[in-house]
């Protein structure tokens, strides 16, 4: 599976495998983040945990999207939440750290931030050469920038400082 896709792919498909595990690490490691505080948060957050249950939904999502793409350019994606984490290049995300309303979205900034830099570096090391890890790129990028100007919009208007 995926030998014509990962012919296509080109030269670099190494950076490019590279870069799609470092994101799949993210979005696990994120999905885990936002399902615990969903379940975990204090306080005025309460009121919030469906916001970061949805986002947990949307973080799987979107690892299965870029599993999906790993297994195309016939990488088998890691099963193993310490290499994910690894992979990711981000510190420990310790959710439990973050159990407060503010906390917990000021910390969720930081690594939307994070995955921003990485998908827009993916998009640009793919545009015309790997048209699926490209619409991908995209793909991803958008949705992690609507979820930063969310996070921005939110915490804005936060009136506990």
């Amino acid at each position: 599976m995926g030998k014509k896709s990962k012919e296509i792919a080109g030269a670099g498909v190494d950076g490019t495998i590279a870069m799609l595990k470092k994101a799949y690490g993210v979005e696990l490691s994120a999905f885990h983040y936002f399902w615990y505080i969903a379940h975990n948060i204090q306080g005025l957050g309460v009121l919030e945990s469906k916001f970061f249950e949805e986002r947990a939904n949307e973080e799987i999502g979107h690892a299965k999207k870029v599993a999906f793409r790993l297994t195309q350019l016939e990488e088998i994606p890691t099963d193993d939440p310490a290499q994910w984490e690894q992979d990711s290049g981000m510190a420990k995300l310790q959710p439990s750290r973050f159990l407060s309303l503010r906390s917990a979205l000021e910390r969720a900034l930081e690594f939307e931030r994070s995955v921003i830099g990485l998908y827009n570096d993916l998009a640009n090391s793919s545009k015309d050469k790997d048209h699926g890890t490209y619409e991908l790129a995209l793909e991803l990028l958008n949705s992690e920038l609507e979820d930063e100007q969310n996070l921005e919009d939110i915490l804005e208007k936060l009136e506990i400082r």
